[in-house]
């Protein structure tokens, strides 16, 4: 009950802090704007449209995209979000802290399994904290010594590689906050927990609850149990339970298994699963943006990679799997398997360093080194979290998201949700668009990724409102444009302060066209092709 109570407290104020440019644009919003309630970027309206349409479906349109698309997208976590019946902003925060609640749970039940001592756990926790991308400290240091503006411009990507790149839904974040991150984290905490658990008692109820967190994980999100499967093959070999491992990439298989179902049944679903790619092109990526821990993790393994317990192969194992799996092209959303890798860098670099003959001569004198370092790192988070409170309450921001929006748009958008049918393609503006999502309504150019054809889509809708061509209407079977100017074409609806809606009458949604030419993965094409001829 007390590490309960504990983890409430804990995620709720890692919550509150991913969460201060939502606060920001609350305390002051700009002239002409109100609080969005949320941060505005691509994916947190994508979230809330499928929270929306789960009200009235159990598999999901893809209203991102510009056609008439099959309920097709298995999402069991945004199913409960949408039919929960409290409001949809409620129910998002609901589950976001929730889950919040979940991972701090997981995380206090690591450091208990993977930690001897609570002077392991402080300086865990230091490791985890001071896991930052080198952009990100130059960034920061850039800042307190006034370099000028270009040089704080190009370091600003870090602040993007910590807050959104490598977002794990816990500790980082706060332009990427996403609950479908926090749940992944939640998963891999837990999975090799029980996996640390396992190696060391050889009892099988933590094999068991491996096993549970392969398959609900993969259920309820597809990615993470990738790393956990296969970084549990080494230390289940050295156990010599090879069978096991079979059993544990059954559990993840079935629980994937609906995913791969409406992947091969539905083409959109396929396309936009092949299309959601990030691969690393080196594992130096990792170097750079979880920084010196890792570093030191990588020198400390070349001078001596066998550890001296199992759980010590278990995090290498985790280390190696998450640094090497995200080369092959194959795996999709790459990105998902480094949730919860600072928490890995934190337990493996303490038992690491409390191994290394060095480091235990020296130790003493190296302490104020590492309470130096955890100062150096809460400055430059200080720093970090600042700047997305600034960006918050900010219409344009320069390196962050806003989290505000104009109270023309929230009162069209409103107005729309009231007055206009459900399955109609809407022509809107680019910040705009993703929110018409929201509605729901068939959204043009709205989601980098379930758009399908994104680019080619925000590029037809710039030459429309530029007055170049319009044949973005036909194309895509636009019934609705919300626009600034005055267009000479279609009916005009409704105003609200500078935004317009037009009617364009006889256009109907469009039959799914596909993808038009986008990079596609061939590894991938291959698979679905054959898994498609298969089931015929």
């Amino acid at each position: 009950m007390r590490l309960a109570l504990i983890a409430v407290v804990l995620g709720t104020l890692v919550g509150a802090l991913n969460h201060v440019a939502v606060i920001g644009g609350i305390l002051s919003p700009p002239p002409g704007f109100e609080p969005a309630y949320v941060i505005r970027n691509l994916d947190t309206p994508q979230y809330l449209a499928w929270a929306a349409l789960a009200k009235d479906y159990w598999l999901l349109p893809n209203f991102h995209a510009p056609w008439k698309t099959e309920p097709a997208l298995f999402q069991p976590v945004l199913q409960i979000v949408g039919k929960s019946g409290f409001p949809p902003i409620v129910a998002h925060y609901g589950m976001q802290f929730l889950l919040y609640w979940v991972t701090a749970y997981a995380l206090l039940l690591a450091f208990q399994t993977f930690c001897k001592t609570r002077r392991q756990m402080l300086y865990a926790a230091i490791v985890m904290i001071g896991a930052l991308p080198l952009k990100l400290i130059g960034w920061a240091v850039a800042k307190w010594v006034g370099a000028a503006a270009p040089v704080q411009l190009g370091l600003a990507y870090g602040l993007i590689e910590y807050s959104y790149e490598t977002a794990d839904g816990f500790l980082r974040g706060g332009l990427s906050n996403s609950y479908s991150l926090t749940l992944g984290t939640a998963v891999t905490l837990f999975a090799f927990t029980a996996l640390g658990l396992y190696v060391r008692t050889g009892e099988k109820k933590y094999f068991q609850r491996l096993c549970i967190c392969a398959f609900f994980g993969a259920l309820l999100h597809p990615f993470e149990v990738i790393v956990v499967c296969f970084g549990a093959i080494w230390p289940l070999l050295k156990m010599k339970r090879p069978f096991e491992i079979g059993w544990l990439g059954l559990a993840g298989g079935l629980g994937m298994a609906p995913y791969l179902v409406q992947s091969v049944r539905s083409a959109w679903v396929r396309d936009a699963s092949d299309l959601a790619q990030w691969h690393m092109a080196s594992p130096a990526w990792v170097l750079l943006v979880y920084g010196l821990p890792a570093i030191l993790i990588c020198w400390l393994m070349l001078m001596k990679f066998q550890g001296s317990t199992p759980e010590d192969d278990v995090l290498q194992s985790w280390f190696l799997a998450t640094a090497l799996l995200p080369l092959i092209p194959a795996i999709p959303v790459a990105i998902h398997l480094f949730d919860g890798f600072t928490y890995c860098l934190g337990f493996l670099l303490v038992r690491k360093v409390s191994q290394d003959k060095l480091f235990q001569k020296y130790g003493g004198r190296l302490r104020p080194v590492a309470y130096g370092w955890a100062a150096v790192s809460v400055a430059v988070l200080g720093t970090v979290y600042f700047q997305l409170y600034s960006d918050g309450k900010q219409a344009d921001p320069l390196i962050g998201r806003p989290a505000v929006i104009a109270r023309d748009e929230r009162a069209m958008l409103d107005w729309m949700k009231q007055n206009l049918p459900r399955e109609r393609v809407v022509l809107s503006p680019t910040d705009m668009a993703p929110w018409v999502a929201t509605i729901p309504m068939i959204s043009l150019g709205s989601h980098d990724v379930s758009s399908i054809s994104y680019d080619a889509q925000r590029a037809a809708a710039a030459k429309f409102y530029a007055g170049m061509d319009v044949s973005v209407i036909d194309r895509y079977g636009v019934s609705y444009v919300v626009s600034e100017q005055r267009l000479a074409s279609g009916s005009l609806l409704h105003e609200e302060g500078k935004l317009r809606v037009y009617e364009m009458p006889g256009h109907m949604p469009l039959p799914y066209a596909g993808s038009t030419g986008e990079k596609r993965n061939g590894f991938r094409q291959w698979v679905f092709g054959l898994l498609g001829a298969m089931a015929k």
